[in-house]
C-alpha cells in the first residue's frame, strides 16, 4: 500500500481520532476544548498566522499517522513545561503518533515538516520529549531516540523532560551544500513509501490496556506551577 501526506487543516481535522479532535491540552485546556466555538476560533487563528497546523499520513482512506506543529505562540502550554520556553523564532512540534507498525510513516511526516520549514526559511524547529521511558499516557510526546535519530540535539532538561532542537539555517558551509540537502529532503517526500495494511489507530482503552488517567493528569507532573 502507498500512503500520501496531506495538511492538517479543517478538512484533515475530521480524519483525526476523536480523542485528538477534542484534545486542547497544548492550547492550554487541561480537560479538552470547552466548546467547539473555541476550537474553531483557534483553528482560524492558526490558519491565518501559519496555515495548516500539522501533517497527516493517509493510505486507502485510513489515517496512519499525524504530526502537529506551529509557532509556539499558538500553543499556550509550551511556555509552561518545565524545560521551556521554546525559542521565539522556532516552530514547535507538539505531538505525533503512528501505530507501532507504522514507524516509517512517522519519520516520513517529520522529514516532510523539516523540508517545508526549510522552504519557508524557518531556521529552528524544536520539540519536547521525555528523558527516560515515557509514562503509559504520554500525550504522544516524541521520544528522545526518535528525535536524535532525525538530527535533533538537546537544549535543556528539567523534571524528566528535554527540549530538543533542529537547526535548519546557518549550518551548511556552502550554497551548493544547502541545495543538495534540500533536494535530498524533497526527493524523500516525493518518493512513495510502502506501509503495512492500515489498522485502526487510537483504539479503545480496553484494546490498548488499562488507562486509568486522562491525558491532562498524565501530563500534570510535567508542568511548572508558577506562584
Amino acid at each position: 500500500m502507498i500512503f500520501q501526506l496531506q495538511e492538517l487543516d479543517r478538512a484533515g481535522f475530521e480524519l483525526l481520532p476523536e480523542d485528538c479532535q477534542v484534545c486542547g491540552w497544548w492550547q492550554g485546556h487541561d480537560d479538552g476544548w470547552p466548546d467547539s466555538h473555541k476550537a474553531d476560533s483557534w483553528a482560524e487563528t492558526a490558519i491565518e498566522r501559519f496555515g495548516g497546523w500539522g501533517k497527516l499520513a493517509v493510505g486507502d482512506g485510513e489515517l496512519l499517522g499525524m504530526i502537529q506543529y506551529g509557532p509556539s505562540v499558538l500553543f499556550g502550554r509550551s511556555g509552561d513545561l518545565a524545560c521551556g520556553p521554546v525559542s521565539n523564532d522556532a516552530v514547535l512540534l507538539t505531538c505525533s503518533f503512528a501505530h507501532q507498525d507504522f514507524q516509517p510513516v512517522r519519520k516520513s511526516l517529520l522529514t516532510a515538516v523539516l523540508a517545508e520549514m526549510k522552504e519557508r526559511q524557518v531556521e529552528t524547529v524544536e520539540a519536547f520529549c521525555f528523558e527516560d521511558v515515557p509514562p503509559e499516557n504520554e500525550c504522544r510526546l516524541f521520544s528522545q531516540d526518535f528525535l536524535q535519530d532525525c538530527g535533533f540535539y538537546p537544549v535543556r532538561s528539567s523534571r524528566g523532560l528535554l527540549l530538543m532542537r533542529f537547526e535548519l539555517g546557518g549550518v551548511l558551509p556552502t550554497k551548493a551544500a544547502k541545495q543538495k540537502t534540500r533536494r535530498r529532503l524533497l526527493e524523500r517526500i516525493k518518493r512513495t513509501a510502502p506501509a503495512p495494511a492500515p489498522v485502526a489507530l487510537c483504539r479503545s482503552a480496553a484494546e490498548r490496556g488499562p488507562a486509568e488517567r486522562g491525558p491532562a493528569e498524565a501530563c500534570a507532573d510535567l508542568v511548572t506551577v508558577c506562584p
